[in-house]
């Protein structure tokens, strides 16, 4: 009796094995779209252009707009800022102040459907052409009413620190 309880037993746990090696080649195998990675930084590229764009014309309203609602802005050396309100607020004085003039190169994209992180690099310019600031950044970009906005972003710059 206890060998065939056994026999029982070990048959039931391969059919069990069995089962479940077959749900994960079904997922694997599915005709589910898979996340595009090449499109997703076409996407953030863009994002990041009407990021520059509203920098660059000291738009503070379009430039909070690229944020979610819950974002988190982590500059270095302060606390983070939070919210698209704080957000606004903090660059709108920065634009006041004057800023120079910026571009970003997305250099890669990974993630999923609904979140990104991108790795970029970053630089302003002033007027005569000089670069007055350097640095690289890692966003996180979050699906919010169907547009990528920013929802964590992080930078630092590659300039020595002033002495």
């Amino acid at each position: 009796m206890k060998k065939n309880t056994l026999i029982t037993l070990v048959g039931l746990f391969c059919l069990f094995f069995m089962s479940s090696c077959k749900k994960q080649v079904d997922a694997l195998t599915s005709d589910t779209p898979t996340f595009d990675a090449a499109a997703a930084k076409t996407a953030i590229e863009e994002r990041s252009k009407i990021f520059v764009d509203a920098i660059n014309s000291k738009d503070s309203v379009g430039l909070a707009n690229c944020y979610t609602a819950d974002a988190k802005f982590m500059q270095p050396n302060d606390k983070s800022i939070e919210g698209r309100a704080n957000i606004k607020k903090i660059f709108g004085q920065w634009m006041k102040g004057g800023m120079p003039q910026m571009s970003i190169t997305v250099h890669e994209v990974w993630g999923c459907e609904d979140m990104v992180a991108a790795e970029n690099s970053w630089n302003f310019i002033n007027q005569s052409g000089k670069t007055v600031d350097a640095g690289k950044s890692l966003e996180i970009y979050k699906m919010e009413d169907g547009v990528w906005k920013l929802h964590r972003d992080c930078y630092n710059s590659d300039m020595p620190v002033a002495k």
